[in-house]
């Protein structure tokens, strides 16, 4: 139930052509202004009003109940002095009564959601760009999940074409090699190539061998990308990020399923062959207005296939499962190629997954030494994490034992990499600055960790389980007790945003803002040492705060620590 919702109740019997959803309380800017404000646009809107004229109707005509001490307009808002009492009551007692779930909206009820991410090439390490992917994949998960989604999550196995054909040449037996022997061998392999025709010759003919079913190749093939998939899927499990699903690109070298599309092109008159003799798509004849991107090969001139007939085959694959939602991260400079594969498949009469676009993410410090010298590794990145968030956590937890300090280290290595990246809108590049990230104080994941530490602290010494909210009084004395109140209390408005915005940036700035709030709560309004109804109240209002954020931070892939 909304805690406002006796708020709403007489505004929708005065209009009913009204619904709750249309109906939006917040805070307003600062206290002296009232407790609780409604914004009217939305409604007006619908209503056909002036917001000014219906906020100056609803504060007129509108009858609330006692617990409203006063209703009065700002311009298109209409603020009320609540009983704070009353209303603080309720809202601490939803947010412990609801616990895990408190903030759902449950808007994916009985829906399904298909989400892609990731899909790093076998012959590759994780990098930190490609983080980014996955925990922007993993976060819209998480969320889509709390919304009540049953989530499937796909990772694309890309474990055909001619860089893999030339690891798979250069590993006799895979089974004795490690996946850092992997990224060795595939340097060398490359480096060969490029002086040996013979040698890369000998990559196209294994490729013509897998496309042509050869069942030998196939298993040569899928010993050497198993081998570097387990290894890249454990340095993301570090970051907490883990897949339902493996589809793998060689499934889909002879999809039946693309005759249909090839026959839709060439009615179109969209299919030609190029000057490599290549049988490639004019896109320009279904709808791509631009010349860049105009022209796309899709079969090379022995039949071979290439990297986007096979992605367009594994498209419909996914498009056939019917889910509600169907979504894939991808970074931005597949924004062109992505519309190029959607523009083929609307001819076709089929659609394609939303994407969700994201940016790069930049060191302050400039780039990391790292074992190949040319990108930040995400195993290194998060290694060195690790050994910084260890000497902060070595600083501030004195008092416990070397193991519960490496655990927490780890912990906290992984909310300043997750809160630093997950906090900026997806189509903003993420300046990392460790020293920043890492900070127990400032506008950082540890910070907010940190909150929930000392929350939990304070309970620890309250030593008795929390009281039932719903007996004694509730005394809300404080403009910092309201303000953190009301803060709580807007929860599901920042997680209905996250679903309407395909982002978890709002929830890190929710996480973020509870956390100040409650530092200012901490510091102005004593809780162990006040009056016993005030101390129960506070207690119980610390309790809130605490699932509140736990329940925030889960979303974004970060734990919520006891100790700190």
């Amino acid at each position: 139930m909304n805690p406002y919702q006796s708020l709403a109740d007489p505004i929708l019997s005065a209009f009913p052509e009204l619904t709750s959803g249309d109906l939006a309380f917040s805070a307003p800017p600062n206290l002296s202004m009232g407790d609780v404000a409604l914004r009217t646009f939305e409604a007006a809107r619908k209503l056909s009003l002036a917001p000014p004229q219906f906020a100056a109707r609803i504060a007129k005509e509108v009858a609330f109940g006692p617990d409203v001490k006063e209703a009065f307009t700002a311009g298109p808002y209409v603020n009320f002095r609540l009983d704070r009492e009353v209303y603080g009551r309720r809202i601490v007692e939803r947010i412990l009564r609801e616990g895990p779930r408190y903030g759902s909206n449950d808007t994916g009820a009985g829906k399904r959601a298909l989400v892609e991410h990731t899909s790093i090439n076998p012959n590759a390490s994780p990098h930190v760009g490609r983080a980014r992917n996955a925990m922007i994949g993993d976060s819209l998960v998480r969320l889509l999940r709390f919304e009540q989604y049953d989530v499937e999550v796909h990772y694309y196995v890309n474990d055909i074409g001619r860089q893999i054909a030339l690891l798979v040449l250069s590993c006799e037996h895979p089974e004795a090699l490690t996946f850092d022997d992997m990224l060795r061998v595939y340097a060398e392999a490359n480096a060969r190539a490029e002086e040996d025709p013979d040698f890369a010759a000998q990559g196209f003919e294994l490729l013509a061998r897998i496309e042509q079913g050869d069942e030998e190749t196939r298993k040569r093939f899928r010993a050497v990308t198993d081998l570097c998939l387990k290894g890249q899927l454990a340095v993301l499990a570090r970051l907490g990020i883990a897949y339902d699903r493996f589809d793998r690109e060689s499934d889909f070298v002879q999809d039946p399923r693309l005759e249909s599309v090839l026959a839709a092109l060439r009615s179109r008159n969209a299919l030609f062959t190029d000057e490599e003799m290549r049988l490639s798509v004019d896109l320009s004849k279904i709808g791509h207005p631009y010349e860049e991107g105009r022209f796309v090969a899709l079969l090379r001139s022995n039949g071979s296939s290439m990297y986007g007939y096979r992605d367009i085959a594994y498209t419909i694959e996914k498009m056939d499962k019917g889910a509600d939602l169907n979504l894939i991260v991808l970074g931005e400079d597949h924004r062109l190629y992505m519309q190029q594969v959607a523009l083929i498949l609307a001819a076709a009469g089929k659609t394609a997954p939303e994407p969700i676009y994201y940016s790069y993410i930049l060191l302050k410090e400039g780039k990391m030494s790292t074992r190949q010298g040319k990108v930040v590794l995400l195993s290194d990145f998060l290694d060195e994490a690790t050994a910084r968030a260890a000497e902060k956590v070595e600083e501030q937890c004195k008092d416990l034992t070397p193991d519960e300090r490496s655990v927490i280290a780890g912990q906290v290595a992984v909310a300043a990499i997750r809160f630093a990246i997950l906090r900026v809108g997806a189509n903003k590049n993420v300046i990392f600055d460790w020293d920043a990230s890492l900070s127990f104080t400032g506008d950082t994941g540890p910070y907010v960790q940190y909150s929930c530490a000392r929350i939990s602290s304070i309970l620890r010494k309250f030593g008795k389980p929390v009281p039932e909210v719903s007996r004694g009084p509730f005394p809300v004395e404080t403009g910092a007790e309201w303000a953190l109140l009301t803060k709580l209390a807007s929860l599901r408005e920042y997680v209905a945003t996250g679903v309407q915005q395909r982002s978890v940036a709002p929830i890190a700035q929710f996480a973020l803002e509870t956390a100040r709030l409650f530092t200012t709560f901490y510091h102005e309004c004593p809780v162990l040492d006040a009056p016993d109804a005030q101390r129960n109240a506070r207690i119980q209002i610390c309790a809130a705060t605490r699932q509140s954020l736990e329940n925030a931070l889960g979303l974004l892939g970060i734990h919520a620590l006891e100790r700190m």
